[in-house]
């Protein structure tokens, strides 16, 4: 070998030596032969170490081969660049039992040594036990998210300028040691203390850029250097607030994330009104017939029109539009009547919405009601059903002494029932879609539809089961449930390590499993802890909501996928860049975040600490988790609220024993659920009001508070102050409704008629 050879092509060379196969001689030669010219090439005779190590190395080689192997095949892999496809999926291991004598004594004699497997797509080490068949460990592994993306990457092969242990490289054999060089073990042991002392996690990618861009904003010098500055400063402080979380039993803690599991199936079964949605196992075959009738020409089939007549008449008569939980579909809800359909049956909806039940509700809602604006005039009964008579009339339906006819059809019909069905008949359906298309290009020349209209269908049932709110990365379910979609009928548990394949209620019976709630709530809090965000319990009412520790303005939500969002919300991270900028530049000092956080002349009043300068003290701020749980605890303090107050963001309810609710802003009385929900959500005085879907969690949770409200008798009176009739006293101050239901006190009084309430995460299983 030539001495003018480079570093670089030793190190090709050695990048070659790849997998052998000791059952070929001529392989074993082309082995020798390559590491002896490696080892007496020049550049490896200047550096001791690396020549002990390649020694080594081929003295290992040669044993192996020179044992008697007594017709055990065996592949003895040191480096895995150039399996094939088909070798890294099967991953080609013999268990210890089957390797030769002296490579299983070298490996039994190291305490730390360990069967195992190495995947070569992801560097993944998977042990192997008694308990649990081959096959089925490395199935679990080709199931998880780091084996699935392409490109699948590769090993790393050797580095001589930083020599690696062979146990390292081998598939078996990771506790083996090659040599016993005092100074090579030395520098090892140094290396694999910097790998356990790095740190395991990783500030998300999207909310380090979205850091940086605020700190381009915030930061009186903005420079790269500053930049790069101000984001390892918080990289050290994330770091120091994850080691002092791995010292955190969270599954003890799992009670104060106890989910409400909000079953849209099981919910329509006890609390709604009996409709069509009983066969819910067979919604996707209830579409109606996927064959066009016989007689009707297809056309234009612009369907898109027709469902705006009846979402616009479905929301004068307010109806929330939402995502069902269970099938990711829309879904309509009346609070009125509190009744609940899947959006494909129209049938079913229209009927509620003329039914005399619904119209009597709505009508007396709104006129008790006068805060609830209305584009249409519908306060009376009259109003109403004039304005489903328009509705009627705008599908070619008319009225006369006779009964109802369709004019587009020329068909007699005997009620409304029929009328309902008559209308979203393929026939007629067909009819109307052409009229409208028609009337349209007389106006539009080059015959353009508007793209509100949607993708031109011939089938109502298929337009129906294609259009709707598509599933994404902020469905709340997959948020609150640690599910990673991963293929269109796929999803990944990550906190379950489970790949469930299949529609949506494989998820939706998965998330409801014991197992599932026991593994997620554990995860909820590490998370919630990393984000700087912590779960609170409502003073008034039952349950659970969460709270930012570091964002000056007291945020409280409702919901875990609320707080998630809350992470990447511009507020939460111009916060963080606020902080960093008081920890950097002493000119530019937010004097407000401190005093929130009880920091003056730096000492901190929440931990009794003091600090050298703001650096430390901010520092403080973002990774203490004791701070931050003190500061969490001052600001529910100073809001004792209930379940509205947190929904309604500030706007408190009064209520009686769950029986009157009273509305702090207008003194308006509701002596029901469904009118108190059609205040919160249509009164024109409340400027933040939740989401369609928030509301839908809102009513299930009032559900859930209502009975334990009216067992303990409990009157939230004033701000803060809740009684309760049981004890005839309010609750003390380290109490709040929950904690008080299973106080001693209050069990003595209950006597005979008090009811277990369980505070674990099982509770709502």
């Amino acid at each position: 070998m030539a001495e003018s050879k480079s570093i670089e092509e030793v190190t090709k060379m050695i990048h070659e030596i790849s997998i052998l196969s000791f059952r070929k001689l001529q392989d074993v030669k082309r082995l020798a032969v390559h590491f002896r010219n490696v080892i007496y090439h020049p550049l490896t005779q200047e550096n001791p170490v690396i020549l002990k190590y390649l020694r080594n190395l081929n003295d290992t080689h040669r044993r192996v081969f020179t044992m008697k192997r007594e017709g055990i095949e065996v592949e003895y892999i040191f480096t895995t660049e150039k399996k094939s496809s088909l070798q890294r999926q099967r991953f080609n291991s013999l268990p210890v039992s089957e390797v030769p004598e002296l490579l299983k004594t070298e490996l039994l004699t190291d305490e730390s040594a360990k069967q195992v497997h190495i995947c070569t797509d992801c560097n993944v080490e998977i042990e192997l036990n008694d308990e649990e068949p081959l096959m089925e460990s490395l199935q679990k592994h080709f199931n998880l998210e780091v084996h699935l993306p392409k490109p699948k990457m590769k090993r790393e092969s050797i580095d001589v300028a930083e020599p690696i242990i062979l146990p390292n490289m081998s598939r078996r054999l990771s506790a083996m040691e090659c040599g016993e060089t005092p100074g090579q073990t030395i520098d090892i042991q140094a290396h694999l203390m910097q790998l356990i002392n790095k740190p395991t996690e990783k500030v998300d990618r999207m909310f380090s850029a979205k850091l940086e861009a605020s700190l381009i904003r915030h930061l009186p010098d903005n420079s790269e250097a500053s930049i790069d500055a101000a984001v390892k400063f918080y990289n050290s402080a994330y770091d120091k607030l994850c080691q002092d979380m791995s010292t955190i039993d969270f599954s003890t803690l799992t009670s104060s994330v106890a989910p409400i599991i909000m079953s849209i199936k099981d919910n329509v079964n006890q609390h709604f009104s009996a409709d069509a949605n009983k066969n819910f196992e067979n919604e996707e075959n209830d579409q109606g017939s996927e064959k066009p009738a016989k007689n009707q020409v297809k056309k234009y089939r612009y369907y898109g029109p027709i469902e705006n007549y009846i979402v616009k008449l479905l929301l004068n008569h307010k109806l929330l539009s939402l995502v069902d939980d269970r099938t990711g579909k829309l879904a309509f809800f009346c609070m009125a009547c509190e009744y609940y359909t899947l959006r494909f049956r129209y049938d079913s909806v229209l009927n509620h919405v003329f039914s005399e039940t619904h119209i009597h509700n709505l009508a007396s809602i709104l006129q008790a009601d006068k805060h609830i604006p209305s584009s249409v005039d519908i306060r009376t009964i009259e109003s109403i059903k004039e304005m489903n008579q328009k509705f009627l009339f705008s599908h070619s339906i008319n009225e006369d002494a006779t009964g109802f006819n369709c004019g587009l059809c020329k068909t007699s019909i005997d009620s409304i029932e029929a009328s309902v069905m008559h209308i979203l008949d393929e026939n007629h359906l067909g009819k109307l879609s052409d009229k409208i298309y028609r009337k349209v290009k007389v106006n539009n020349p080059d015959g353009s539809v508007p793209d509100e209209w949607g993708t031109k269908s011939l089938d109502w049932a298929k337009f129906l089961a294609s259009i709707g709110k598509p599933l994404n990365s902020r469905d709340h379910v997959v948020i609150e449930n640690f599910i990673k979609p991963s293929g269109k009928i796929a999803n990944y548990c990550s906190c379950c390590d489970m790949t469930l394949k299949g529609p949506r209620q494989v998820l939706f019976n998965h998330i409801r499993q014991k197992k599932h709630l026991r593994n997620a709530a554990p995860h909820k809090l590490a998370l919630l802890y990393k984000n700087q965000c912590r779960p609170a319990e409502y003073y008034a009412s039952f349950g659970n909501y969460y709270v930012c520790a570091i964002c000056p303005k007291y945020i409280a939500v409702p919901s875990f996928a609320a707080i998630v969002e809350h992470f990447e919300s511009t507020m939460h991270v111009e916060t963080i860049a606020k902080l960093i900028r008081t920890a950097l530049y002493d000119q530019n000092v937010d004097q407000e975040l401190l005093t929130q956080h009880k920091i003056a002349e730096k000492k901190c009043e929440f931990c009794d600490t003091t600090f050298q300068d703001l650096n430390e003290a901010v520092t403080h701020i973002v990774s203490n988790v004791q701070h931050q749980n003190a500061f969490v605890e001052s600001k529910t303090k100073a809001n004792k609220g209930d379940i509205i107050g947190v929904y309604m963001q500030g706007n408190y309810i009064l209520n009686n024993e769950g029986a009157t609710f009273t509305c702090v802003p207008c003194k308006g009385v509701f002596n029901s659920i469904r009118s108190l929900l059609t205040h919160l959500v249509f009164a024109d005085h409340f400027v933040d009001k939740p989401s369609s879907e928030n509301v839908f969690r809102f009513y299930l949770e009032l559900k859930h508070n209502i009975n334990m409200l009216a067992r303990n008798k409990y009157v939230y009176y004033d701000f803060g102050k809740l009684k309760c009739g049981v004890c005839d006293a309010d609750v003390e101050e380290s109490e709040n409704a929950k904690r008080h239901v299973v106080s001693l006190r209050h069990r003595e009084n209950m006597g005979a008629s008090y009811i277990n309430v369980s505070l674990d995460v099982t509770a709502n299983e």
